[in-house]
């Protein structure tokens, strides 16, 4: 214990000097931003003292809607969330990641590089201050669902600069990957990442445009919780040109948890089931996934429910399963394809989610593809 708090004089010292040599510098120049995200992202050019002596900054707009000035480019930097952890990996940036949350290292071939016994916490609402503050990372990034200003006021004494991500905001991809390709400096790769993204929700746009929607019930790992307007799954849904079958409604009994008799009644087209495996932290997937036999319980679990099996959905095996895992890739937009496939098959000839997910976990995540994150009805009852 006493080696940690020499460790945190030591920090606090050195944060002490880098204010003193900070105050000597310029401030950085405005520039224009490269496009208009949801948080509004005001991008300032990297800026340093006269002399060249001193580091170079940034300032950038976070998630939040902070403006933060950041090191530039950040060298070190401690994440909590697995999403914005990917995120930085498919820009090229993961090296600067010197330590993650338990929700992500958890996940040991995944995120073997990161030990879960030295992580920054259990995830982005439960923080260690002291371990933060021992690793001295130049900056954390965590989303909007965290705890975010606790983190600046406790680590502020430190000069640990917080600046928020939220990895699975759909909404927010642009902004999202331009902030990382700015801080990290490594924006060309995150441009090729947004741009393969992009042009895939371009052409959903513009193929499913004057279309009728189909109507969608998703579900939740959690039974009978399905996402309404504001929640993370929500813009998912959206982007892939289904119509939720909730998506009108703006308040429940209990929080997103839906009457399964109101499914039933509003008789959804498709319906779609997020799973995860047994062994996995609580609101968290795997790269390993769940069994063939996890996902035909799943789809037994589902149609056994009082009248669903009379659904639209039931009767022209329009049912779909995608894990925690396989959906959250690049802020979801993997879910987005796979959804938006799965509804409209015949007015996306040229989409193949199969090979989105390949190319998300191949080329942006440099990791082996695997199969069983992704099934329909058909495939489980062959």
């Amino acid at each position: 214990m006493k080696r940690t708090k020499r460790r945190l004089l030591a920090a606090l010292c050195a944060a002490a000097m880098l204010a003193s040599l900070a105050a000597c510098g310029t401030g950085s120049e405005p520039s224009s931003s490269a496009g208009s995200s949801s948080a509004g992202a005001s991008v300032s050019e990297p800026s340093s003292q006269a002399d060249g002596a001193a580091a170079e900054t940034i300032t950038l707009t976070d998630n939040a809607g902070r403006t933060v000035e950041l090191p530039y480019p950040v060298e070190t930097a401690a994440v909590a969330n697995r999403y914005g952890s990917e995120l930085i990996r498919a820009c090229g940036a993961i090296d600067r990641v010197v330590a993650v949350d338990l929700n992500t290292a958890q996940d040991r071939e995944y995120w073997a590089a990161f030990d879960p016994g030295n992580v920054i916490g259990k995830g982005q609402r439960e923080l260690d201050y002291e371990k933060i503050a021992e690793l001295a990372p130049q900056v954390l990034i965590l989303p909007d669902n965290g705890s975010y200003e606790e983190a600046e006021e406790k680590l502020a004494p430190f000069g640990i600069k917080v600046f928020v991500i939220s990895g699975y905001a759909t909404a927010d991809f642009k902004n999202q990957t331009e902030n990382i390709g700015k801080m990290f400096g490594v924006e060309e790769q995150a441009k090729k990442f947004y741009d393969y993204f992009n042009d895939k929700l371009t052409y959903i746009s513009e193929q499913l445009e004057g279309q009728p929607k189909r109507t969608l019930y998703l579900e939740t790992t959690t039974p009978y919780n399905t996402p309404l307007r504001g929640d993370p799954f929500f813009d998912m849904i959206e982007f892939s040109g289904a119509e939720n079958i909730f998506g009108s409604d703006t308040t429940a009994a209990n929080g997103s948890e839906i009457d399964p008799e109101e499914v039933v009644a509003r008789n959804p087209d498709c319906i779609i089931k997020v799973i995860t495996p047994s062994q996995a932290l609580a609101g968290t997937g795997l790269y390993e996934p769940p069994t063939r036999d996890d996902f035909i319980a799943a789809y037994n679990e589902l149609k056994a429910r009082p009248g669903w099996e009379d659904t639209k959905a039931f009767q022209n095996n329009d049912v779909f399963f995608m894990t925690q895992f396989g959906h959250g890739g690049a802020s979801k937009l993997v879910g987005t394809m796979y959804i938006a496939k799965w509804l409209y098959p015949d007015l996306l000839p040229d989409l193949d989610p199969d090979e989105v997910f390949r190319a998300w976990m191949e080329d942006f995540q440099g990791f082996r593809n695997i199969e069983g994150h992704f099934y329909c009805a058909e495939e489980l009852l062959g």
